[in-house]
């Protein structure tokens, strides 16, 4: 009788202790918002790049202005208007944004050489050179391809 008493107290000792570590655990490894808000905005970006090369290119520049209000730190949608403002020849706003992404994000190369491209274009030329050098440093072919035919064309 007393083997049976201390089977049970076991037995609901062991399902509570499951039962508590089952609360425990995470309910999913991945949040799924933050999946899909990711895959929403990237989703955003390519919808807006059409727009910008199609026919409504303001709605498209809307688009990706109230992305980076969402999420300041979106590095694609500050790029793209990065390279628009550097396409219309507002270099210190091109500056602005492919500042805004060094800082987030250090390694982006990309961003590098059209700092470098905008502060041309502003006559820094110390400093787009000091920034084209980065860019040769880093060993990446079609940065490096598009930098050698931006200077050729100089």
């Amino acid at each position: 009788m007393m083997s049976t008493k201390y089977t049970q107290a076991a037995l609901l000792l062991i399902a509570v202790i499951f039962i508590f570590l089952l609360y425990q655990l995470p309910t999913s490894v991945i949040d799924n918002k933050d999946v899909e808000n990711q895959v929403n905005e990237n989703f955003s970006i390519e919808k807006a790049i059409e727009l910008v090369e199609g026919e409504n290119p303001m709605e498209g520049i809307f688009m990706l202005r109230d992305i980076i209000d969402k999420n300041p730190e979106n590095t694609d949608a500050l790029y793209y208007l990065g390279v628009l403002s550097l396409q219309t020849a507002q270099y210190e706003n091109a500056v602005k944004r492919f500042n805004q992404i060094i800082s987030i994000d250090s390694s982006d190369k990309r961003a590098y050489l059209q700092l470098g491209f905008s502060n041309y274009y502003l006559g820094n030329y110390k400093t787009a050179d000091s920034l084209f050098n980065i860019v040769m440093a880093s060993d990446d072919s079609l940065l490096i391809k598009d930098l050698d035919f931006f200077l050729k064309s100089k």
